[in-house]
């Protein structure tokens, strides 16, 4: 069966020293072509040479090949790389980014049949240059000086393969089956976190928060900053260093043929590749690669608005936080007043632990789900990020609170508390709700938001 798999461009970060490459094959052709037909050449004669080319191709067809090609023209340029075995192409996979609808040729037949089709209607001159071994076109040129405009294109084909080596049966199966999960499930559109290996800074490694919709990279930051405002990576697209789940899809594919070893781990429920290790060719130093994608969701999940929705509130200044502790703050309290859903579950995802959103655990899902049921959960986060905070020592280390109440207060009535704290918490809970809380409780058990030293979020909850 035919597929498509849309890959991201492949990425070159010389400044590392770091480069994605494919091992080549034994098996391949010298670019350098033995016969030529020329624009000076009647249809004719043109005729008799790709009759000499077929008759060779059909001589020295190899059992099985593979075959790179691309095109300059006004249309979709690809590359593509396809596999035949026997007559039937078997894989058909987009390399390069862009929307790749279609494959426009599936074999060297369908090469020479449109050669020979221009050649019988006279939509002549066509430039030809035919491989000296095999005889299949290595290059066809319609429409000369005029391109690449009215129509006219050139077909390269970039390499040829004779009987490549074939698939292990193990990882090609499992490619398989988490190919048919991942596109049943259909999702064109997702938030995820990628990661890609590489001896490299740590900007061009990740981990990135990146969002796909309709297929492509449409959004991605490191650490919070978009990645066209770092200057070390000087990208002019996403895909250039984020890959979707189907560009790891497509490496993978291209590992089961060419690689000298591999690895691939997928999701066992929506099948994407979740950590993937390349060895391209043994022995060499530098073009191993890795890809890890992880907390991918469903952005149709998220509800559509949300409690900060036309709200208006600016963040408190809190000097004396130490700085992952004021990141992680500032993050949570930007995510929170423009309904990020996303945003939130990244600062999430960065911590060891998801965060605890309920005393089952739950995770950041528990945020956009109670906002669906009305629960105010984004303007509760920003409402108590602006209180004063406490500094707790515990068997998590240092951990930073808001607000203050939850360690310091010590009665309903503000003991414990500077009095410009107690008001500030009044302005949320009445004294009439404090004192419900130490008669059952015995103490401050409303929202708080928790996190580590180290900018790890680890609560956002209310309750004993």
């Amino acid at each position: 069966m035919k597929r498509l798999l849309i890959a991201a461009v492949m990425m070159t970060a010389a400044a590392c020293g770091y480069q994605e490459v494919a091992a080549t094959s034994t098996t391949t052709t010298s670019p350098t072509p033995s016969s030529t037909t020329t624009s000076t050449l009647p249809g004719s004669t043109q005729a008799d040479l790709i009759n000499a080319a077929i008759s060779l191709w059909r001589a020295a067809k190899p059992t099985s090949y593979e075959f790179t090609y691309n095109l300059a023209c006004e249309c979709d340029q690809g590359p593509w790389q396809v596999r035949v075995e026997g007559d039937d192409p078997v894989r058909a996979t987009r390399l390069g980014p862009g929307p790749g609808d279609s494959i426009p040729y599936l074999s060297i037949e369908a090469i020479f049949n449109e050669i020979q089709v221009a050649l019988a209607e006279g939509a002549v001159p066509v430039d030809v240059e035919y491989d000296d071994r095999y005889g299949f076109p290595q290059s066809y040129i319609w429409n000369g000086p005029e391109l690449p405009v009215d129509g006219g294109f050139v077909l390269t084909v970039t390499e040829f393969v004779a009987d490549p080596p074939k698939a292990d049966a193990a990882q090609q199966d499992a490619f398989d089956q988490a190919l048919a999960r991942w596109s049943g499930g259909g999702f064109a559109d997702y938030d995820y976190a990628f990661t890609r290996g590489c001896f490299c800074p740590e900007e061009f490694v990740g981990p990135y928060l990146a969002s796909v919709r309709g297929g492509e990279v449409t959004a991605a930051t490191f650490k919070g900053t978009d990645l066209f405002d770092i200057g070390m990576l000087e990208i002019g697209r996403y895909d250039e260093i984020i890959k979707t789940a189907d560009g790891v899809f497509a490496e993978i594919e291209r590992a089961l043929l060419r690689a000298d070893s591999f690895t691939a781990e997928y999701d066992p429920i929506l099948g994407f590749p979740t950590n993937v290790y390349i060895d391209w060719i043994a022995n060499a130093a530098d073009e191993e690669v890795s890809y890890s994608i992880s907390s991918l969701r469903d952005p149709s999940a998220y509800p559509e608005s949300c409690s900060t929705d036309g709200w208006a509130a600016d963040v408190v200044d809190q000097p004396g936080l130490p700085e992952p502790v004021a990141a992680t703050r500032l993050t949570l309290f930007a995510a929170a007043m423009s309904c990020d859903f996303a945003q939130m579950a990244a600062v999430s995802d960065a911590a060891d632990l998801p965060v605890q959103t309920s005393h089952g655990g739950s995770g950041p899902e528990y945020l956009w789900q109670s906002e669906s049921r009305g629960v105010p959960a984004m303007r509760t986060i920003v409402e108590h990020l602006n209180l004063p905070y406490g500094v707790w020592g515990n068997e998590l280390g240092t951990t930073y609170s808001w607000p203050s109440a939850m360690e310091n207060l010590t009665s309903p009535q503000g003991d414990g508390l500077p009095a410009d704290e107690y008001e500030a918490l009044l302005e949320l809970y009445p004294v009439e709700a404090l004192e419900e809380m130490f008669e059952f409780f015995d103490g401050y058990v409303g929202y708080r938001i928790i996190i580590a030293a180290d900018g790890q979020w680890l609560f956002a909850l209310a309750g004993d």
